[in-house]
């Protein structure tokens, strides 16, 4: 039986810290395991995700009531793909007061979608408070916490239930990675011509730690729809 649909919301309080990364490469993996991803890039006018999938992704303004309605008429009314929310540090207080409003998890549950928020904890003790309040206020299916090895994090050891892990990125593969010619997916079927043999370590040691943690995604989720089930 297939996965039901998920919103996936790339988030954290803080700016450049890998959120937009981190949505590239589960759009990547999302795909690649067959599924058929939708990405909502809040990051307007900039459009920082959508340069990486322009025909697969929406540019959205959060402060535009317009647009706004745009993000959930569409998750709402195209049910059963998934959905890849992008949300830029700066407008993540205005993404939770805008699913507020349209009470985005109940009527999203309603649809028969799951809700996993993969939230990058900064190396600001005050980013994990944001996360346990984030929890909260959108009451996801599961809060993943995400570690950034090149920017620190505040995340203590021994966490329970998946952290996904964003290994150090630097020099000449930062900026391998970062051409937007460049398909974390495409690299993941085979095709490393366009990567040096000198970098290919550094590439394929960062994509065992991020994928090592999104493919427990399912697992968890599952496991949690299965407790709730009990209840």
């Amino acid at each position: 039986m297939p996965a039901p649909p998920t919103i996936y919301i790339v988030c954290s309080d803080r700016g450049r810290n890998g959120k937009t990364l981190l949505a590239r490469v589960l759009t990547d993996h999302l795909l690649i395991e067959e599924r058929d991803p939708f990405c909502f890039d809040l990051s307007a006018p900039e459009g920082a995700l959508r340069a990486y999938f322009p025909g697969r992704t929406a540019l959205i303004d959060i402060n535009d009531e317009n647009t706004r309605a745009k993000l959930f008429d569409i998750i709402l009314s195209r049910i059963g793909r998934d959905y890849v929310i992008d949300v830029p540090g700066a407008h993540l207080a205005r993404f939770c007061e805008a699913a507020g409003d349209t009470n985005l998890p109940a009527a999203a549950r309603a649809k028969g979608y799951r809700i996993c928020v993969l939230f990058v904890v900064d190396r600001d003790p005050a980013s994990l408070k944001t996360a346990v309040a984030l929890e909260e206020m959108l009451d996801p299916d599961l809060l993943v916490p995400v570690v950034n090895r090149f920017v620190g994090t505040s995340l203590p050891e021994g966490v329970p239930g998946p952290v996904v892990t964003l290994e150090k990125l630097e020099g000449e593969v930062r900026m391998l990675v970062s051409n937007r010619r460049f398909s974390f997916r495409s690299y993941l079927l085979g095709d490393d011509a366009g990567v040096p043999a000198r970098l290919r370590a550094q590439l394929k040691n960062f994509l065992h730690g991020v994928l090592g943690g999104l493919r427990n995604l399912e697992p968890a989720m599952s496991l949690q729809s299965l407790h709730e089930a009990d209840l």
